[in-house]
């Protein structure tokens, strides 16, 4: 891909990230899918301390995720450095686990938009040649 359609790519997957962060943290944006976020993240929390017997408050889970998607997501639209590549990689795990969360839970079907949007960051990965995503 040339350098502008590769970098319309990048930033409208950064732009999903950033949407979908603002509608974890608040309901400005879309309601009913910070409602759905609330009550898919109470799963999430029972998952992610595994066997540890540890107890995570889903809003804050929800929150810090939130964050997390709109920090990187603004990261990879701006960034020129080394810090976009680490936006990338969180994105990454952080997809792998709502994947694997959703999965353990017995929810498959909700799987699919998480697992598009690991696609689309491994995409942003791989990078034309081999290297990160951004075009010199």
């Amino acid at each position: 891909m040339g350098f502008p359609i590769r970098r319309l790519f990048v930033v409208a997957v950064a732009l999903f990230y950033i949407y979908m962060g603002v509608c974890k943290v608040s309901p400005i944006l879309n309601a009913e899918m910070h409602n759905e976020f609330k009550s898919s993240f109470g799963g999430h929390a029972r998952v992610f301390p595994g066997r540890l017997n540890i107890k995570v408050d889903p809003e804050l889970y929800r929150f810090v995720f939130g964050v997390l998607e709109i920090v990187c997501g603004a990261l990879i639209i701006i960034g020129e450095s080394i810090w976009a590549i680490y936006a990338v990689y969180m994105l990454i795990a952080t997809q792998a686990f709502l994947c694997l969360s959703l999965y353990t839970q017995g929810e498959s079907t909700k799987c699919i938009p998480s697992l598009v949007a690991l696609n689309l960051v491994s995409v942003l990965a791989a990078g034309g040649h081999g290297g990160h995503y951004k075009v010199d």
